[in-house]
């Protein structure tokens, strides 16, 4: 810690950008300015809560001052008054029972745990082609089937959102038992099944997975291991790393190689920019764009008729659960099987 400094250009720069943000960027910077620079060693969650402030007033001040993080802020003040300042302490107490012998965990170990997540999973589906195989199945089948139970169920919608965006015939399956069998009948050795099976491994998804790789169709499998008991039914598997310095499996990699596989699909298929650029028009008409915006102040190039019905199906706004044929969507993959659109 470093003892309380005269005021500095920095310092006065600080103050001058509290003034024109309001009372609660004052606040913040009575906080900073109270043992500045010593004040800067502290976690910025610290000095928000001080301040009784947000990310977003502090973020606020610091534009106005012209600087870009408390980091640079940091540097700034070091250089100015000629001496060291300690990064601030990112430790953090868990008051979990089974955590007392680590009682102190680092938030920068967490937040490093997260980025080589990332950076791993996607290097390995890089390197062993897994995310393209995937995309093609995906560009092949007839229909997209989408399901995750449990923690999983939000890693589905956020996929099948995805998916939707770009193609057609994307279902995704509730997890439940009625929704899972209304699925395995309709479904077809043409389709495809995207399943999210982490630990602890739902029964339902194993399930499912196994029905539809007896029927044919192609399963791709979003799980943490080779050997999870989904991989037995899988005609595609991509391995995720989920570790993590929390009791729950990490959802960083899980959620970035999901959309990665939505992108590489969406490249391939031939009617995406058009359904895109579709589906846009679509929601503006509707008003669900611009904070419940009027039809009346819609884009004139709008699809619709004189008196606002779009007049086209559901699939093509992009509602999960509907088929519409649409032979401008098929996917630009050699030896496609689809049927041709009635």
């Amino acid at each position: 810690m470093t003892r309380p400094l005269a005021p500095t250009s920095t310092l006065e720069l600080l103050r001058a950008a509290a003034e024109l943000c309001g009372p609660t960027a004052q606040r913040l910077f009575a906080v900073l300015a109270e043992d500045y620079p010593a004040s800067l060693e502290r976690r910025p969650g610290q000095l928000l809560r001080a301040a009784r402030a947000t990310a977003a007033d502090l973020d606020g001040l610091l534009a106005a001052a012209g600087v870009a993080s408390t980091d640079d802020l940091r540097m700034l003040a070091a250089r100015e008054i000629g001496l060291r300042l300690a990064e601030p302490d990112l430790r953090f107490t868990s008051r979990e029972p089974q955590s007392e012998p680590r009682e102190r965990s680092a938030l920068r170990r967490m937040i490093t745990t997260e980025e080589d997540n990332l950076r791993r999973t996607l290097a390995d589906l890089q390197a062993n082609g897994a995310l393209e195989v995937a995309a093609a199945a995906l560009l092949r089948a007839r229909r997209r089937w989408v399901l995750g139970d449990l923690k999983s169920a939000g890693y589905a919608s956020l996929l099948t959102s995805d998916l939707t965006s770009s193609m057609r015939d994307v279902f995704l399956v509730q997890p439940a038992t009625g929704a899972a069998v209304n699925a395995i009948s309709d479904a077809h050795a043409d389709d495809a099944l995207v399943v999210f099976s982490f630990r602890n491994y739902s029964r339902l998804t194993v399930d499912v997975a196994r029905e539809f790789h007896v029927l044919g169709a192609s399963v791709i499998a979003l799980t943490d291991s080779y050997t999870s008991p989904v991989c037995s039914f899988a005609s595609h598997v991509l391995a995720v790393d989920t570790r993590s310095e929390s009791p729950h499996h990490s959802p960083t990699a899980v959620v970035a190689a999901a959309h990665v596989l939505a992108a590489l699909a969406a490249a391939g298929a031939k009617g995406a920019a058009r359904r895109s650029r579709r589906r846009t028009e679509v929601f503006r008409s509707l008003g669900s764009y611009g904070l419940g915006r009027p039809a009346s102040e819609a884009a004139p190039d709008t699809l619709g008729d004189a008196d606002g019905a779009t007049g086209l199906p559901a699939a093509a706004a992009g509602a999960p659960g509907t088929y519409a044929p649409d032979a401008a969507d098929s996917p630009s993959f050699p030896g496609d099987r689809r049927p041709p659109a009635q």
